[in-house]
């Protein structure tokens, strides 16, 4: 199928999709279920299987996955070359089946760990368990061939989001025009509100000095500086008081912050986190919406959809653990 044609017959099939998900307003609905069963039901054609419930939760959000990764994989097949940067949004969950198996192999674990299934959409050899050095042979991560000591797992997984991130980063640089600028947009304020939320909670939480955050943070230059794209608004907070609203009265996005009220307040990176995650959904929206039949759109169908998938995942643990989540859209 040529370019065009594949592009038009994608976005077709993404659109009846996404009438279907439970995205947007629709999300609503995967909260009213009584059950995980009832969600099952909700979400899925096929009965619901007779397991114990935490079994259940695991198959709902394995299934949910499978058939979203399904479903974006049969839309690229559709491109005789499809451009790289939509193959290249399954590198950031193949980064993360790496950190499970380095996790595993820290551990000791003789088994290889549940990982998501992305397919035919991966570079690892799983079939090389537990061999790490087969494992990522001929890849972008055959650079990790030995088993870190369990000390420095949490270096290595910094190292591997640092990649991951980069990875993508150079990948959409290939993305030209006014929709280009659009993706390019989308990517990076969904990363630079990541890092401050993340920089805050090291702050807040744990009490971590300035320059011990600063090695913590994910950057596409040479060094996490106040030059990186993706860490320049973090440098902008550091030093404001998290107890003094008045300092964030002018900030960037003060309008993602927790409003005063009559109790003592104090700056919540939760506040940032979901008015973050709602402000990216509401991009990924109007980047499928607004450049159709585009390869482009269809990132912001695999950011929507990923979203759902986050979702999914918080109603089945608000069933699981009789918690009720609470989400505005």
């Amino acid at each position: 199928m040529d370019k065009d044609g594949a592009r038009a017959f994608v976005y077709a099939k993404a659109c009846g999709v996404l009438g279907k998900s439970f995205t947007g307003a629709r999300a609503d609905k995967l909260f009213e279920a009584k059950s995980l069963s009832e969600l099952w039901t909700l979400l899925f054609s096929e009965p619901c299987p007779m397991v114990p419930e935490a079994i259940l939760s695991q198959q709902i959000e394995e299934k949910a996955f499978s058939r979203f990764i399904s479903q974006y994989s049969g839309f690229i097949d559709q491109f005789d070359r499809p451009d790289s940067y939509l193959r290249d949004q399954f590198f950031i969950f193949e980064v993360e089946n790496l950190k499970e198996i380095v996790d595993a192999l820290c551990s000791g674990e003789q088994k290889l760990p549940v990982l998501m299934d992305l397919g035919k959409n991966t570079t690892l050899h799983y079939d090389q368990w537990p061999h790490l050095d087969k494992i990522t042979a001929g890849t972008e991560y055959a650079w990790l061939k030995e088993v870190p000591d369990l000390h420095k797992k949490m270096d290595v997984e910094y190292m591997l989001d640092i990649q991951a991130v980069k990875h993508l980063w150079k990948s959409i640089q290939k993305i030209s025009g006014e929709e280009g600028n659009a993706v390019k947009n989308m990517f990076v304020e969904e990363l630079v509100l990541q890092n401050i939320v993340w920089a805050l909670r090291l702050k807040i939480n744990f009490n971590m000095d300035k320059d011990d955050i600063i090695n913590h943070l994910i950057y596409v230059t040479d060094k996490p500086g106040p030059q990186d794209p993706l860490c320049v608004q973090v440098f902008k907070v550091l030093d404001k008081d998290p107890e003094n609203i008045s300092e964030w009265e002018n900030w960037t996005y003060k309008d993602y912050i927790n409003p005063k009220t009559d109790v003592i307040w104090r700056l919540e990176p939760s506040w940032i986190e979901k008015n973050a995650r709602i402000e990216t959904n509401k991009k990924a929206s109007r980047l499928f919406h607004c450049y159709p039949v585009t390869s482009a759109a269809l990132i912001g169908w695999f950011k929507m959809k990923q979203a759902e998938l986050g979702y999914i995942r918080m109603a089945v643990e608000g069933l699981r653990f009789n918690e009720k989540s609470l989400l505005e859209y």
